[in-house]
């Protein structure tokens, strides 16, 4: 696996995994009914675009 590959996929992973955990820090802050299905979705979608995002940029400013 390309270093740049590896990289944008560990900024997908933490990217995701910090959403979820805010997402849920919010949930018990609030004590708001936050699905738990839609916090990790979302979190899948957060961690994929910013993977996305990350080799490109990374590929332009290299």
């Amino acid at each position: 696996m390309e270093p740049v590959v590896r990289e944008s996929a560990l900024w997908g992973v933490t990217s995701g995994l910090l959403f979820v955990v805010l997402a849920f820090g919010y949930r018990l802050a609030t004590d708001t009914d936050l699905s738990v299905l839609l916090a990790l979705v979302v979190g899948l979608l957060v961690g994929a675009v910013t993977a996305g995002l990350s080799y490109l940029v990374d590929r332009r400013l290299a």
